[in-house]
């Protein structure tokens, strides 16, 4: 594999190491977030000065997880997404620069028409290795931005 190519594949697979690192931020907002909604709830506010004060404390709670959506999810999880969607707009300008590539390497001719062929078949290959990578991106893209999106919702809805 070509270093281009292996750079390309290192670029989604960081990409992809560091959504995980924010889905496993976002599980542990989550949890804290629902940890303390619980301890909310069982709170037995006895008159009205208790109740506003649980009332208080569970709006500026929920400000609390929205905010974390935020921060913790939604904008990092932004820019994961968009270096990845670079990586695959990357990846796919460099396979259709190597089908293009081929197809002028195929128009070898005569005692050069072997050559043109391999030479041919080699781009082509190439240009598939690179179009792999941008599908790939592009799916690693989608699985995370679908479950980005999920905690955030979860995390805003908690209280």
């Amino acid at each position: 594999m070509g270093s281009l190519k292996l750079e390309q594949r290192q670029k989604v697979e960081s990409d992809q190491e560091r959504g995980q690192e924010i889905q496993e931020v976002g599980e542990q907002k989550i949890e804290e977030a629902e940890t303390s909604a619980q301890a909310l709830e069982q709170i037995e506010a006895i008159d009205d000065d208790d109740k506003a004060a649980v009332d208080a404390a569970r709006s500026e709670a929920d400000g609390i997880a929205k905010g974390l959506a935020e921060s913790e999810i939604k904008e990092p999880g932004s820019e994961v997404g968009e270096s990845l969607k670079e990586t695959s707009e990357q990846s796919t300008e460099y396979s259709e620069a190597e089908m293009a590539d081929a197809e002028k390497a195929s128009e070898m001719t005569g005692d050069f028409s072997d050559t043109g062929s391999n030479l041919s078949s080699s781009l082509e290959q190439s240009g598939q290795e690179f179009k792999e990578i941008a599908e790939e991106s592009d799916q690693v893209n989608d699985e995370m931005q679908s479950k980005f999106e999920q905690m955030a919702a979860e995390l805003e809805g908690v209280f």
